[in-house]
């Protein structure tokens, strides 16, 4: 018959210590509590429960930070928080917290912070935060940000910030452990620099995501390194809105060249003929661009005519004018002979009145014309007997 086997003194201590005790991981996490505690606490904390998820949210940020700065020699720290209460009160508890050498769980004692019955309420026992508190707390809770702070040993004493969630992580979940078991050989250069002394700054893409890494050295007293701040901002909502700008600005750019060809429709009507229509107002912007793009269709396709049709062009000025005089002389110097063509009687008074000299410059009074004019051309030139 099998006998039953003894229980284990520290289990009988457990199950029988009058006062509060609690066993939590480093990351603040219940792993065991006596009945005294689930009595004094509620049920709510129950293993497997953040400790900060049941603290007063004023008090959760220190009582995080607490149990990530014990150390493992022993000695206990003290500190007060308030626990939530199913009536909506809050209870004032003492707690007595300290680290066995080598062991990473961290015990914890509970007792009431005044008398055995002492459940107050919130309004009665919530001093107001300092302004700082209060500005990094709204930080971490609405910026898409996660914020660290390591100890000069590369120890997290502080893990927070609402970005955590797209890890699925939570916030105190890696105090008490070194940056170097946490990545290993994949920390990087800026982050390494910092934790010897030099600022750094890098962006990474991890998770699907784009991060902004900040890393900062921070001093004791005494200006001797005390550790690392680093700040890791979650930038897919920004590169979203760069991606969209940049899209948007290559629309847009290729927009402006369909324009330009639709402004400059050079057409190759005849072997060695181009005719460029042009339509609507010629300014002196739209006019040294057309020359330009004539210039470079004579040269690509080494045009013997160019035919300018202003058919559909109603106002000229001054400036316009001299470009497209200027245009047709530029057509002669690369062997090519510029060609007006369709020019309206309200643009030929227009010339006139400005006095510019278009004798020497062929003109014809329909692309027709102008092109009759360039196919005999061409074909005396083919039938000219060679020398």
């Amino acid at each position: 018959m099998a006998t039953e086997q003894a229980e284990h003194p520290f289990e009988a201590f457990f199950r029988t210590y009058p006062g509060a005790f609690v066993i939590v991981s480093p990351g603040g996490e219940v792993i065991a509590m006596n009945a005294a505690a689930r009595a004094l606490a509620g049920e709510k904390l129950a293993p497997g429960v953040r400790v900060a998820e049941h603290a007063h949210p004023d008090d959760a940020l220190a009582l995080t930070q607490a149990l990530g700065l014990v150390k493992d020699d022993g000695a206990p720290a003290r500190f007060m928080c308030r626990a939530r209460q199913p009536n909506g009160g809050m209870l004032a508890l003492a707690w007595q917290i300290w680290r066995a050498p080598g062991r990473p769980e961290i015990f914890a004692t509970l007792s009431l912070a005044d008398s055995a019955h002492a459940h107050v309420r919130e309004a009665e026992t919530a001093p107001e935060k300092p302004l700082s508190e209060r500005v990094l707390r709204a930080l971490l809770d609405h910026l898409d940000i996660i914020a660290w702070v390591t100890d000069k040993d590369g120890i997290y004493t502080f893990y927070d910030g609402k970005a955590l969630a797209a890890f699925g992580a939570s916030p105190g979940q890696l105090l008490g452990q070194s940056v170097f078991d946490v990545f290993g050989d994949h920390i990087s250069p800026p982050m390494r620099a910092a934790l010897d002394g030099t600022p750094g700054r890098e962006s990474v893409h991890i998770v699907g995501s784009h991060w902004d890494n900040v890393y900062l050295p921070i001093h004791d007293a005494g200006n001797g390194f005390a550790g690392v701040i680093g700040i890791s901002q979650n930038m897919n909502e920004g590169q979203r809105i760069r991606e969209e700008l940049e899209a948007r600005l290559a629309l847009i750019e290729r927009q402006e060249a369909v324009i330009r060809d639709l402004e400059t429709p050079i057409i190759q009507v005849w072997e060695n003929v181009l005719t460029l229509p042009m339509i609507g107002v010629v300014d002196s912007r739209r006019a040294a661009r057309v020359m330009d793009d004539l210039l470079g269709a004579v040269s690509r396709a080494s045009a013997r005519f160019a035919i300018l049709d202003l058919t559909g062009v109603e106002v000229v000025d001054t400036a316009t004018a001299y470009h497209l005089v200027q245009m047709v002389h530029a057509i002669r110097l690369l062997g090519a002979e510029g060609i007006l063509t369709g020019i309206r009687p309200t643009v030929a008074q227009t010339l006139i009145s400005l006095g510019v000299d278009l004798s020497g410059i062929p003109t014809h009074g329909t692309l027709r014309h102008g092109l009759a004019f360039c196919i005999r051309r061409l074909e005396t030139r083919t039938r000219r007997p060679a020398l």
